[in-house]
């Protein structure tokens, strides 16, 4: 078990929609993520995190407002086609996109960092939990209108939630599992 967990570890990679086959990933696939993911640790138990499934219709209608924010608040001039082109692939090309938000505790009081960090590793368990299915990848992205108070508005997110991102899922033929990373001697306090 020790080499596994090791080796699930060093071999998780994001995966990015250009790499997904278009093919939709089975919704067992997705709640076992969700399910994983409610696993993560978490301050006196408070689970700060909540998840929004995007798939066909909405998945679409999503990218649509994506490209919408991006059009919005991009000055014409600095619009590149190619980012919208990219964007209009991701139709065919994402199986599921999960908003990924933050709910603000007001009545627990702790440090909200606590809370962030819960959520990341509710993320964490997402990606290392996509290493038992050799098709299914995927990525946090903080794009996609993350920041912008019109997705805020448009998922229907309460003054007490936050955006954190959307973990975009495809059904990919092969994951890469190389890396360049550096030793953790370079990252040691002394």
């Amino acid at each position: 078990m020790q080499n596994q967990i090791n080796q699930i570890i060093k071999e998780r990679r994001s995966h990015y929609p250009q790499e997904f086959t278009g093919n939709i990933l089975d919704a067992d696939i997705i709640n076992i993520l969700l399910q994983n993911a409610n696993w993560a640790p978490n301050h006196t138990l408070n689970y700060p995190w909540r998840f929004k499934i995007l798939t066909q219709a909405s998945l679409t209608a999503w990218i649509e407002k994506a490209i919408e924010l991006y059009k919005a608040d991009t000055p014409t001039e600095l619009q590149k086609s190619s980012k919208l082109t990219k964007l209009e692939a991701y139709k065919t090309q994402i199986s599921h996109s999960i908003a990924i938000v933050l709910q603000h505790n007001e009545i627990i009081k702790h440090n909200a960092v606590e809370d962030i960090s819960a959520v990341a590793c509710a993320v964490q368990n997402i990606y290392l939990s996509l290493s038992q299915y050799p098709h299914a990848a995927g990525y946090w992205s903080t794009g996609l209108g993350t920041y912008s108070s019109a997705m805020h508005q448009y998922l229907g997110l309460e003054p007490n939630q936050q955006l954190m991102g959307f973990f975009i899922l495809g059904h990919i033929e092969t994951k890469r599992t190389e890396s360049n990373r550096k030793s953790i001697e370079n990252f040691l306090l002394i």
